[in-house]
């Protein structure tokens, strides 16, 4: 059964958005390994969001205030990256949303349609991390496929 990892982000307004993932097991042979890895993915994904992280909870622990908003205005919540991954072992394709993303045009989007620019250091170094630590639902390795900039409801 995989572990869990939790990483809340406050947007300008205050409203908060959650980015979770299934990752490796926790146990006392791997705690310290997986405990880097889970560091790194949080540190990597907040290179990739204006918003203030108030929050992470990992299958062993949680931290952070919970209180707090983000000083950049253009962080809102209803915007997220979409992260798309395929399981590596079945091939089925999985999702994420990382909330109130950067929103760079010049190293981070690459053309009209919000994809990402997987070449950029930042995505170079989510990518390593997601991939390191993120299990799909059926417990597997993943490899990321791409990534865009999405608009969620209210």
């Amino acid at each position: 059964m995989a572990g869990k990892l939790a990483v809340t982000f406050a947007d300008y307004g205050g409203e908060k958005s959650t980015f979770q993932v299934n990752t490796l097991v926790v146990n006392a042979g791997n705690f310290a390994a997986n405990d880097t890895l889970m560091t790194s993915l949080i540190a990597s994904a907040n290179a990739l969001v204006d918003g203030l992280q108030v929050k992470e909870t990992r299958q062993y622990s949680a931290a952070g205030t919970g209180q707090g908003a983000s000083s950049v205005p253009t962080a809102q919540r209803e915007l997220k990256w979409l992260i798309t991954f395929s399981d590596d072992v079945n091939g089925e394709l999985g999702n994420r949303e990382l909330p109130c993303p950067l929103l760079d045009a010049t190293t981070i989007l690459t053309g009209v349609e919000g994809n990402a620019n997987l070449s950029d250091s930042k995505w170079v170094t989510f990518i390593a991390d997601f991939e390191a630590l993120v299990l799909s639902k059926e417990s597997n390795p993943v490899t990321v496929v791409g990534a865009r900039l999405v608009g969620r409801n209210n």
